[in-house]
């Protein structure tokens, strides 16, 4: 165990964008929220620009807390679509650049199997990189709470500051389980992408890429079907719309809010952990079948590296 704790630690060191990119976005977005609050710009919804006070005065404290939630889930969202970008880039780097660099006949030289090394990087790509997204949105999300809160404060309001502290346990918790579930339907993705970077001697994005693609269109000619690019697509967008229940029912609040230069008027959920429906994803053959071709691309990613080691 402290053996993967390290060599998890060694990929967090060595490759720093996967951790100073979501620290970067969090705090973009934090930036904005202190400018908005300090009026430097506007934000727009709708027809024009909301007045940040007059928007907030206009609130009570259930629509309070549900529009927190909303706010902090397009944070979230942003987090979970830049982690996915990093996340790929890394995996396809990982394997890769010890060849290409030839630290691996360091690495080979030491006591460490190949199975722990590969599943060293895949750990740091389903857990590690997971966990300090969340981290990063945690931090943002507070701070964006507490700037908002305040400025809500001095205006004469303070149902941010009453309705924010169970509006963030409840955004934080419901953004812990789509990172779960969005990691647990992306195995299969990031097994294949280590087998390219374990693989490939060059141009790991093409070879990534051009499989697929080439899959796709020899079934297109030969067959006029598009099954395959059918399971690529449900891969890749499939798993919100399994993970989470889309009819809100009763839990559907509207907002209208209206000044001199916008008109708002949204519909929108009162709580995000109502819209959790793990079961149908547990369900889904979609689900155990991907976990079970990541675990056959892992496998052969381990005996990839175990037997090419040439760059």
């Amino acid at each position: 165990m402290n053996t993967m704790k390290t060599l998890v630690r060694r990929e967090l060191w060595e490759h720093r964008a996967i951790t100073l990119a979501p620290i970067a976005f969090g705090a973009l977005f934090v930036l904005v929220n202190l400018l908005a609050a300090l009026g430097v710009i506007k934000i727009q919804i709708d027809a024009g620009d909301v007045d940040l006070t007059g928007l907030i005065s206009s609130l009570d404290g259930r629509k309070a807390g549900a529009l927190i939630q909303l706010g902090l889930a397009m944070v979230a969202i942003s987090l979970n679509t830049v982690m996915v970008f990093v996340t790929s880039f890394y995996l396809l780097d990982c394997l890769y650049a010890e060849r290409k660099d030839r630290s691996i006949l360091f690495w080979k030289s030491l006591p460490v199997s190949d199975t722990r090394i590969v599943g060293s990087k895949m750990l740091t790509a389903a857990v590690a990189v997971p966990l300090v997204t969340l981290a990063v949105f945690m931090l943002a999300s507070v701070s964006m709470y507490v700037i908002t809160g305040l400025t809500a404060r001095f205006a004469g309001s303070s149902v941010i500051l009453a309705a924010g502290p169970a509006a963030l346990v409840e955004v934080t918790l419901a953004h812990a389980y789509a990172l779960a579930v969005q990691t647990l339907w992306y195995l299969p993705i990031f097994g294949w992408l280590l087998l390219v970077s374990a693989w490939s001697r060059r141009a790991v994005l093409l070879w990534a890429v051009l499989p697929p693609v080439a899959v796709n269109l020899v079934e297109r000619i030969v067959f006029g079907t598009s099954h395959f690019a059918n399971l690529l697509r449900e891969r890749l967008v499939g798993v919100y719309p399994l993970a989470f229940n889309e009819d809100t029912g009763q839990q559907e609040l509207a907002w209208q809010y209206e000044d001199q230069v916008a008109h708002v008027d949204m519909h929108f959920s009162e709580g995000l952990l109502g819209l959790i429906e793990p079961g149908r994803l547990l369900a889904s053959p979609g689900l155990w079948g991907g976990i079970a071709v990541g675990a056959l691309f892992f496998a052969a990613a381990v005996w990839m590296r175990r037997y090419r080691d040439d760059s």
